[in-house]
């Protein structure tokens, strides 16, 4: 990445020396172009994008003065260095408050300029890949990028693309107890990732659902996909399954979002159940056959028979095994525990309403992403349908409006559904499918919701700081608060508290 500078001095020799120095101490940086008089220099600026300007004060025509109020009033994005024969203080204060990254008196001194040379690379680097994230956050919510004028020489650069899912290819899944961003920061991802790839040439972007990251990686730069491979498969989440799809064939900043809505659909397609996986993006894929395991499964429910719940758990740890003992997708194992559940209520029907136990059935399928979990959950669900004795419609409704009652009190405390458990003695899906019964929606839900409500009272009617307010209402991270706000809300708490505060 070259930087470009523009040098406006008026004196030749002075000049040609100004520009010479500064390509020969630091090679990043490149003289684009040499002008003698401040109106030729902002008419350059108009027609031209650079990163740099050296200004000298005593400029024929337009002043170097006049220059920097030109660049600050039109909102120019260009680092200024004024440069002077004199330390008049007009000339300073001048400087400072057009935002002058230095002020260097002449004849310049090379250890000065090296100096000030480093201090402005370290600058341009970091505001240039804040632009290039912003442009790619931009591109993957379908919005127009910032620079639309054509100018910055990187933006039509191309990326091969990757996205990553943490749990479910949904999105919606466990996002209200699940903090994502604590998850991807435990990953160490971008430190891997700078294993095989120069850092300058990936960023990392949040997706549109909070499970979500994208990896763009600029085209020449890509690893081997089983480099790839080592990579993901070295990362270490515990509780929830990985989902990589890397789309090879490079990729326009134009284009991304609808290869970002291609990825999340083969992602959803094509995640393998219970286990993490790389996959590599082929259209021809997005039609897969599922396999048929529907005479196995006919025999697996016929050996239950009037067995009791024991038995019919014991022969759904079978058809468990049955679909992760080869690579499985998600999408084929909810269609095949799913009809499981169905034909097992053929020949023996539990203590509750079919419905209720589908529903319950596409809780767990939902939020829980290992095979010990998925157990747990049906150990409690097959014996809670199928043993002796079940909970009557009263006990229900006492354990929604204890749970209610609990939450409504604590809901500012780290609540999750495993809390839960430990708390009233059920498993999180039994727990879920009772709550949702008796008040529409489930208990973290219903956190989250609480949480929110007392946000919005806090940011229309107090002056507190939007950390301060994440903090009083559960969130030790206030920047997880804030898209858990705007996911919620559709706006940010800054704009919100603005918003309010301007309609009052």
């Amino acid at each position: 990445m070259k930087i470009r500078v523009m040098v406006v001095e008026d004196e030749p020799p002075i000049q040609r020396s100004i520009c010479q120095k500064i390509e020969e101490i630091n090679e990043n940086f490149e003289v684009t172009a040499a002008i003698d008089n401040g109106k030729d220099a902002i008419q350059y600026l108009k027609e031209h994008s650079v990163d740099v300007m050296f200004v000298d004060m005593n400029l024929p025509i337009v002043s170097g003065k006049e220059l920097l109020e030109y660049t600050a009033a039109e909102n120019i994005r260009v680092m200024p260095v004024v440069l002077s024969g004199y330390t008049d203080f007009e000339y300073v204060k001048c400087a400072l408050s057009n935002h002058a990254i230095d002020y260097l008196l002449k004849p310049l001194k090379n250890n000065e300029l090296k100096l000030v040379l480093d201090k402005i690379e370290e600058k341009v680097r970091k505001r240039k890949f804040e632009e290039k994230v912003q442009d790619l956050e931009d591109a993957v919510n379908g919005l127009e990028t910032s620079q639309k004028d054509g100018k910055n020489q990187d933006i039509c650069s191309t990326y091969s693309m990757l996205l990553m899912s943490v749990g479910g290819g949904y999105g919606y899944l466990g996002e209200n107890e699940r903090n994502y961003a604590e998850i991807f920061r435990s990953l160490r991802l971008e430190e891997k990732l700078a294993e095989v790839v120069p850092q300058e040439n990936f960023w990392l972007v949040d997706g549109k659902n909070m499970n979500e990251k994208l990896i763009f990686i600029r085209k020449g730069s890509e690893p081997e996909v089983n480099r790839l491979n080592q990579i993901f498969h070295s990362l270490k989440c515990s509780s929830l399954t990985m989902t990589a799809v890397y789309y090879k064939e490079t990729v326009e900043l134009a284009d991304i979002f609808p290869v970002y809505r291609l990825l999340q659909k083969y992602t959803r397609e094509h995640m393998i159940f219970l286990k993490d996986s790389v996959l590599v993006y082929g259209p021809e894929d997005l039609c897969s056959e599922f396999t048929d395991w529907r005479k196995e499964i006919d025999r697996l429910v016929h050996q239950c028979g009037n067995a009791g719940a024991d038995k019919i758990y014991e022969t759904f740890v079978q058809l468990l095994y049955l679909l992760t003992v080869r690579p499985t997708t998600h999408k084929e194992a909810v269609r095949d525990i799913k009809y499981f559940m169905s034909q097992l209520y053929r020949i023996q029907p539990g203590h509750r309403e079919f419905f209720e136990v589908e529903e319950e059935v596409q809780f767990i399928l939902e939020n829980y992403f290992t095979e010990e979990e998925i157990k747990k959950e049906f150990c409690f669900l097959l014996r809670d349908t199928f043993g002796a004795a079940a909970n009557d419609s009263k006990d229900k409704a006492i354990l929604a409006s204890k749970m209610k009652k609990y939450l409504d009190e604590n809901f500012r405390t780290n609540i999750t559904n495993q809390f839960l458990t430990d708390r009233f003695g059920f498993v999180p899906s039994y727990l879920g499918s009772i709550f949702k019964t008796h008040y529409g929606m489930t208990p973290i839900d219903y956190v989250v919701k609480k949480r929110m409500d007392e946000a919005k009272a806090l940011l229309e009617n107090s002056e507190m700081k939007i950390k301060d307010i994440a903090n009083g209402v559960g969130y030790e991270d206030s920047l997880y608060f804030s898209k858990v706000f705007k996911k919620v809300t559709g706006t940010s708490p800054k704009e919100y508290a603005r918003l309010s505060k301007r309609i009052l």
